[in-house]
């Protein structure tokens, strides 16, 4: 009879991916929604600071009537997530729905958050730097929160022309000189503006990272001996690229490689050493995966 082999310990199941996966998204939703709140009711709110979108709309009628942050973002965003639903599907608002459920709850729950300075330029600082942690959060497992996303989205579909950024621009825009006109202040476009960038800022330093890897891009003569030198003195894999000259038609050889930004000098001085002749482009890598570097970004 044919014994079946007993599982080894620590090996890896299917559902053991899965159950992490889950994890790690509900652990990134609340602590993206958390942001959000602290944003909002610490900073962006007591400052009367509008940042354009559901949020910037919600934020304007709460420094007028009161009304729940959390559940006005709910109700403006609900046409919007069911004209989506109808357009794209449902697999493309699930995400979505989720995004703007826990951040529009919780953003009411800790509505007694204290206000931490009465400095207007301090709160659009730090008021944008939490709103773009949270919200770079989200968008690093795919969620968001709705509002001017969805719109752009369809304003896409009708003018494809067009890019989703620039319509996010121009609804956020429009938004916040709308906010100053209701609330008599046109102050508040400024500092609306330095918050609106404070939190581009910081989305991009989730989504990328702080220390972003460099594309290091070498045409050599002495290939070989370059790509020794970054092997055992930066430890980093290289790829080997066969090129020809545009002027010359002669056969180049290409080194590509990914360093870290604190190898940058190590790699160029290597480089000098063993072929000063040599030719090389760095840029930024905005996201790396594979050995070495981050496989995953929260």
């Amino acid at each position: 009879m044919e014994q079946k082999e007993e599982p080894k310990i620590g090996k890896s199941r299917p559902g053991d991916s899965k159950i992490s996966v889950i994890i790690s998204h509900t652990a990134t939703v609340i602590v993206a929604s958390l942001l959000f709140a602290v944003a909002l009711n610490m900073f962006l709110v007591p400052s009367e600071t509008v940042i354009g979108g559901a949020t910037g709309v919600s934020t304007v009628l709460n420094i007028l009537f009161n009304t729940p942050i959390g559940v006005i973002i709910i109700l403006i965003n609900i046409p919007l997530v069911l004209i989506n639903w109808y357009v794209f599907g449902f697999k493309f608002v699930i995400k979505t729905i989720i995004g703007i459920t826990a951040s529009s709850v919780i953003t009411d729950i800790f509505v007694f958050l204290p206000t931490l300075t009465e400095d207007r330029l301090l709160c659009a600082v730090f008021g944008g730097l939490c709103m773009g942690a949270g919200l770079g959060l989200f968008f690093s497992k795919g969620y968001t929160t709705g509002g001017t996303d969805l719109v752009s989205c369809l304003l896409k579909r009708k003018f494809p022309s067009f890019s989703n950024s620039t319509f996010i621009f121009i609804i956020d825009m429009t938004v916040v000189i709308a906010s100053s006109i209701v609330l008599k202040d046109f102050s508040d476009i400024f500092y609306s503006l330095i918050s609106i960038f404070v939190a581009s800022a910081f989305i991009d330093v989730v989504l990328n990272g702080i220390n972003r890897a460099i594309l290091a891009i070498i045409i050599t003569d002495k290939a070989d001996e370059v790509s020794q030198m970054i092997l055992s003195e930066l430890n980093r894999g290289t790829t080997l690229l066969t090129g020809k000259g545009g002027f010359t038609h002669n056969e180049k050889q290409v080194i590509m490689c990914v360093v870290k930004k604190s190898q940058i000098y190590d790699l160029k001085q290597g480089v000098n050493r063993i072929s000063p002749e040599s030719f090389m482009v760095l840029s930024s890598a905005s996201e790396v995966r594979g050995v070495g570097f981050e496989t995953e970004t929260l």
